[in-house]
């Protein structure tokens, strides 16, 4: 009688364990998710839609972080709009049948992604420098790490909806 109760009770407990583990291929929740955070990411930064300059931006930004750095304020505005354009490209972003054409649309805009938090630390890391050097004020310096991380902030909301459209988590 004891061996039937426990054959019966690791059963259950079996059977338990792997009730659930399957993939919920529904994608109702995760288009939510998405529209919610792609929604968060277009509200906190209301600008015009331009298109994508690319390497043009990063050598602007650039040029104009070395005028800029002794200067009280900075203008923000090409990376608000290369973070604009990238969220919209995820909001409009398809997925489809095909695990490859999705990998490649994924890693495609994760790509833009990760080349715009890229130009924001090493803007970052100028700012610092700038202002370990003596070239720079403290509160410029803060102020200027304040809209860095905002702009990270909305970069990263953008980052979540597109791991969520594919159901990649990188």
């Amino acid at each position: 009688m004891k061996k039937v109760l426990l054959f019966l009770v690791f059963t259950l407990m079996a059977g338990l364990a792997l009730t659930g583990c399957s993939q919920n291929d529904g994608g109702n929740a995760e288009a939510t998710t998405t529209q919610d955070i792609a929604t968060e990411a277009a509200d906190s930064s209301a600008k015009d839609n331009t298109d994508d300059a690319g390497a043009a931006t990063t050598e602007k930004a650039a040029s104009t972080t070395a005028q800029n750095t002794n200067s009280g304020s900075y203008d923000f505005s090409s990376y608000e709009k290369r973070i604009d354009s990238v969220t919209k490209e995820v909001n409009n972003a398809k997925t489809s049948s095909s695990t490859k054409t999705n990998q490649d649309r994924f890693f495609a805009l994760k790509q833009k992604i990760n080349a715009i938090d890229n130009d924001l630390d090493s803007l970052d890391d100028t700012f610092e420098h700038a202002y370990e050097s003596g070239d720079m004020t403290f509160d410029t310096y803060k102020s200027r790490e304040r809209s860095i991380e905002k702009l990270e902030d909305q970069l990263d909301l953008a980052e979540d909806a597109l791991e969520n459209k594919f159901g990649i988590d990188d």
